[in-house]
């Protein structure tokens, strides 16, 4: 795994290859697999914050995605390498905004996600608060990112169709 960019930076901490399976009958990588690679980057980053697998068990907690937005920009082509960066846009004491940037090799962004996320109780399940450790790595992440420029928005404003 790739080390995390400079505190005050985006993170990276996902990176992949697009596989000659993952490209469709337009000769780029289909749909799907974008959203495969920004969920896996989504989950290095509980695992950054310490939320990995053996504590989302032993804690019975986990973070449900409530919407996501991915814009496509660039088509990603099967064998390219893909960085993904991450960033806290915003979070609460049981919510989380991610902003995530695909890149290829040459810092081009192919494509932009955004999600929103609920902390989960999974015993009931519903929505509660993030654990104090998780939830101190958030702010302070989003602390560190706080002067940073906008990031791209995922989300199109006006398509121009009625």
């Amino acid at each position: 795994m790739p080390d995390a960019a400079q505190p005050t930076g985006d993170l990276s901490l996902h990176e992949t290859v697009v596989r000659p399976e993952w490209v469709d009958y337009n000769g780029h990588m289909s749909e799907a697999y974008y959203v495969l690679i920004f969920g896996n980057a989504t989950d290095a980053f509980y695992d950054h914050i310490g939320m990995d697998d053996t504590y989302r068990s032993r804690e019975k907690i986990s973070v449900y995605t409530l919407e996501a937005h991915i814009r496509y920009l660039i088509e990603a082509h099967s064998g390219q390498h893909l960085r993904i960066a991450t960033r806290v846009l915003s979070h609460d004491e049981k919510r989380l905004r991610l902003h995530h940037t695909m890149l290829d090799n040459d810092a081009r962004v192919l494509a932009v996600t955004e999600i929103a996320a609920l902390h989960v109780d999974t015993t009931v399940p519903k929505g509660c608060n993030f654990h104090a450790a998780p939830l101190a790595r958030i702010t302070q992440i989003a602390r560190a990112q706080g002067d940073l420029p906008a990031p791209l928005p995922a989300v199109t404003r006006h398509w121009g169709m009625r």
